[in-house]
């Protein structure tokens, strides 16, 4: 090369690794942060069965819609998935890669159709939640979150009823729920839970019924052989079964989960 020319390479030499270095150093930042802002892929499963989901931030539409997760564009409602049979007490666990550097994990269920406002969030542990007995159709909302990023992962499920008296039974391992079926011209008080003198117990029911058959009819997994008819169950199953009242109340006393 002539020497002439050798200032006038360097030149240009100097000004393409500057704009090299530049156009760089611009794009790293981009890259940061939307690796920051990506929403890391989890895998959710329900008693080892992988759940399909929707994930992404959360956010309400108009009132009677629901809502809806924006990974998808447009947004896609979450119930366009179809619902996941779920068993009583089954286990879902959430599994996030560990670079995605989650620090909380937290769980809602609804129960029935969701409402406008702050999710109930429950935090979990070890990555696992168990279900409830609870039946019928709801929304599961999984919150993860990490300084000031939080990430949603969305799907409905269907908590079957294995038993006919399932909704009866107490909602928490630990606790007692208690029921009791009358005639219409019996004297029946109304419970509430003040009135019952056991701490275990944190649901009583008290329902009319026309008949001994119309009971049987209502709640065949029970063996009604007369009204009234007084009940305690535990979270899983019934533990004592009365027609007195007051043998009744005398179980309810020493009765535990």
């Amino acid at each position: 090369m002539n020497k002439k020319w050798l200032p006038y390479a360097l030149v240009l030499i100097s000004v393409l690794l500057i704009y090299t270095l530049d156009t760089f150093n611009s794009r790293v930042p981009e890259q940061e942060k939307e690796a920051s802002t990506s929403i890391p892929k989890a895998v959710i499963t329900i008693d080892g069965q992988e759940v399909l989901y929707k994930s992404g931030a959360f956010s309400w539409v108009e009132k009677g819609i629901g809502p809806v997760v924006d990974q998808d564009e447009p947004p896609i409602l979450f119930h366009d998935l179809l619902p996941v049979n779920v068993k009583p007490f089954s286990k879902l666990k959430i599994t996030l890669p560990e670079k995605a550097g989650i620090e909380t994990v937290s769980v809602y269920r609804s129960r029935g159709d969701l409402e406008l406002g702050p999710l109930p969030l429950e935090t979990i542990f070890d990555d696992t939640y168990t279900f409830n007995n609870v039946a019928g159709l709801s929304t599961v909302i999984i919150e993860a979150g990490r300084q000031d990023q939080v990430y949603h992962y969305t799907f409905p499920i269907i908590l079957e009823e294995v038993i006919s008296y399932q909704s009866q039974l107490a909602e928490e391992k630990g606790y007692l729920a208690v029921l009791e079926l009358y005639l219409p011209d019996a004297q029946q008080q109304n419970w509430a839970l003040e009135q019952v003198n056991n701490k275990y117990v944190h649901k009583a029911h008290s329902m009319q019924v026309n008949n001994v058959e119309e009971a049987r009819q209502q709640f065949p997994d029970l063996t009604i052989e007369a009204l009234p008819y007084y009940a305690i169950f535990n979270h899983e199953r019934l533990l004592y079964e009365a027609n007195n009242r007051e043998d009744f109340f005398k179980l309810l006393k020493v009765a535990a989960p």
